[in-house]
Formats: C-alpha cells, sequence, structure tokens
C-alpha cells in the first residue's frame, strides 16, 4: 500500500540488538524507521517529529517507558500516535498499567516477527483510517459552516431589507438605519475598553450591529396620519406612537418562540423594546432604569437619538453637529447612560466620518 510506506515509526530501546530486530521486520513494509536509545532522546525526536506509531520499551535505565508516556501526556505530545509497549513482562500488573498510560498495544519480547508486523500494520491503518475520517469529517464541517454562514448572510440581508422598507414610510430617514447600526459599532468597540464592560465580545457586537436595523420595525404598525404628521403629537397620538417598541418586540417574540435559540433575534427583542428606555427611568414603554435596561437598547438609544437630532425629519429641521454633542452630554445620566457618553465623546470624530460615508440621498 503506497500510504503505508510514508508511515513513520520511531522505536525506542535501550538495546540495539532489539532496535535491529525490530527495523529489520518493519522495514519489509516500507516504512520509515527513526530509533531513541533512552527515553531522553525519543521525547527529542517526538517534539521535532510527528511520527505514525511508537514502539515504545517498558524497561530502560533513567527514564523508562511508563515515564516516557506520562511525560508525553503531561506536554500534549503525540495525542493521536497509537504507542505499542515492547516488555518482557507479561504479568497482568504490567500490562494493565501499560494501557493506563495510554498504550494501544503490548508485544512482548522476544519478539516474533509476524505478530510484530500485524500488531504494528493494524495500527497504522487504524490511525490512518482516524486521519482520513478526521480530515474529511473537518472539510465537511467547514462545508457547513460555509453554508450556514451563506445562508445567515441571505438572511440579514433580507431582514435588513424588510427593516428599510418599513423606515421607507418615513421619507425623511435615509441612511438611519446603515448609521445607527455602524454608530452602535463603535460605540460597543470604544465601551469595552472601559474595565466594567470588558467582557464584550466580538459576536456580540456582531449581533447588536445586524440587530439595530430592527429598532422601528414596530412602526409597520403605526398608522400615517401620527408616523408621518407635521408638528407636535397629542398626548393621545403619541401613546399611540410608543407601542411601536411593544409592537415590534412582540412581532420579534413570535420568531423566537417559531425558531429558539436564535440570538440575533433575542438581541432585536431587546433592541426593539427598550431603545426608548432611559437611564434616569422616565422613558417607554417599562420606565426601566439604570441598568436594568440591556446594553443594546442603551447603545441602540444614544445611536439613534443622535441620528436623528442631525437628520431633518418632517417635524423638525436637523441640528448641527455641534448641537447635537451637546444635547447628548446634557442628557449624560438622565437619558443615557453616562459610561456611554463618555465613549460617545471618545469616538465623536469617527461618528462624523460614518456620517459622511452614509449621507441622506
Amino acid at each position: 500500500m503506497d500510504n503505508i510506506k510514508r508511515f513513520k515509526v520511531l522505536i525506542v530501546d535501550d538495546t540495539p540488538m532489539n532496535i535491529q530486530v525490530v527495523a529489520n521486520v518493519l522495514k519489509t513494509e516500507g516504512y520509515q524507521i527513526a530509533f531513541a536509545q533512552n527515553g531522553k532522546s525519543a521525547l527529542d525526536k517526538i517534539r521535532a517529529t510527528e511520527f505514525d506509531l511508537i514502539l515504545l520499551d517498558v524497561m530502560m535505565p533513567e527514564m523508562d517507558g511508563f515515564q516516557v508516556s506520562a511525560k508525553l501526556k503531561e506536554e500534549g505530545l503525540a495525542t493521536k500516535t497509537p504507542i505499542i509497549f515492547l516488555t518482557a513482562k507479561t504479568e497482568t500488573e504490567s500490562i494493565v498499567k501499560g494501557f493506563e498510560m495510554g498504550a494501544v498495544d503490548y508485544i512482548t519480547k522476544p519478539f516474533n516477527s509476524v505478530e510484530l508486523l500485524a500488531r504494528a500494520r493494524t495500527h497504522l491503518e487504524l490511525k490512518n483510517s482516524r486521519d482520513v475520517l478526521s480530515e474529511w469529517n473537518n472539510n465537511l464541517q467547514k462545508k457547513v459552516q460555509e453554508q450556514v454562514a451563506q445562508i445567515y448572510s441571505a438572511n440579514i440581508g433580507t431582514i435588513f431589507a424588510l427593516a428599510k422598507l418599513a423606515e421607507s414610510r418615513d421619507s425623511d430617514t435615509g441612511a438611519h438605519l446603515e448609521r445607527v447600526r455602524e454608530y452602535s459599532k463603535e460605540l460597543l468597540i470604544e465601551l469595552r475598553k472601559h474595565p466594567k464592560y470588558s467582557d464584550i465580545t466580538d459576536d456580540y457586537i456582531k449581533y447588536v450591529y445586524e440587530a439595530s436595523p430592527l429598532h422601528d420595525i414596530g412602526k409597520v404598525g403605526i398608522k400615517d396620519s401620527i408616523l408621518v404628521k407635521p408638528g407636535k403629537l397629542t398626548y393621545e397620538e403619541f401613546e399611540i406612537m410608543k407601542t411601536h417598541t411593544t409592537i415590534g418586540a412582540e412581532t420579534l417574540e413570535r420568531v423566537n418562540e417559531l425558531y429558539p435559540g436564535n440570538t440575533f433575534v433575542s438581541v432585536g427583542y431587546e433592541i426593539a423594546l427598550n431603545h426608548h428606555e432611559k437611564w434616569d427611568g422616565s422613558g417607554y414603554p417599562q420606565g426601566l432604569k439604570e441598568e436594568n435596561i440591556p446594553l443594546s437598547g442603551r447603545v441602540v438609544a444614544l445611536s439613534d437619538v443622535y441620528d436623528a437630532l442631525l437628520s431633518k425629519r418632517c417635524y423638525k429641521p436637523a441640528f448641527s453637529n455641534e448641537d447635537a454633542i451637546k444635547i447628548i452630554v446634557e442628557g449624560k445620566g438622565k437619558h443615557f447612560d453616562p459610561d456611554i457618553v463618555d465613549s460617545f465623546l471618545n469616538i465623536k470624530d469617527k461618528l462624523i466620518d460614518i456620517r459622511k460615508k452614509f449621507p441622506d440621498e
């Protein structure tokens, strides 16, 4: 077999004659042979080269085969390489100890060439089969991950398109969704520099980035006479407008019930429900306060307000960036999480660049 001829076998024995006998038998199969006459030399060779099979003498001076095996385990070496112990002992206790130390088989001295070759061939073929299966499994897993990523990307694109469609009912919003998600991502990246938020992960930032466009998805349930009304809303109209948070959250909650365990949907639910909550508890719909408001909602709240201040709406003109920043700072500890405001101020120039990158058409 051509693939067997590439197998590398290490023979470890303190007796040169034993090494010669084993090597002569194995060379008939075309195996590549290396040898070591003590435990230290064996460890050095294993650290330098990956072997397919190790034939390890048990009784050696200074470091016996059991000690070599223990050292291999300690250093995490040869974890996928089968070890066959070579031993003159046939006591059950010695054999059991060999298996406990990680051996897959044992061969007694003096060697029987047929037995030696058969056992070596069996374990090399088993290792080869495991290696082939492992490679096949890794390739399959990689392909599955690629397909899942493609499907996930397509789904995110579809959801973003639906969010844009809902947003288009308000003709003044332009590239609002693109900017809000970019602002939110940069705020979280900056925020995790704070020791208090050092556990913010890249995955969490990704989910907030992807789910933030859903913050106003509930506006599909608000009638046009309120949604695009020029001027100030009446008390009754504003109460209706506020329900866009619960409408969006309830919709995403139903999706989560159908497809449980979807982090993207869960984060989208948090954002839709909580992006109008305020740090001091005066927001809606639940009047949550401070850190009882999910982080995703607190971050998108600032991103959403900042962009709205800079944008022209049917009920107001656009503010200058200086005035928008002033309003955000005035809302520190009232409307907004103080730590997020600090992060906002640290990256305000970066947010201006985002605004330029995604202008309203």
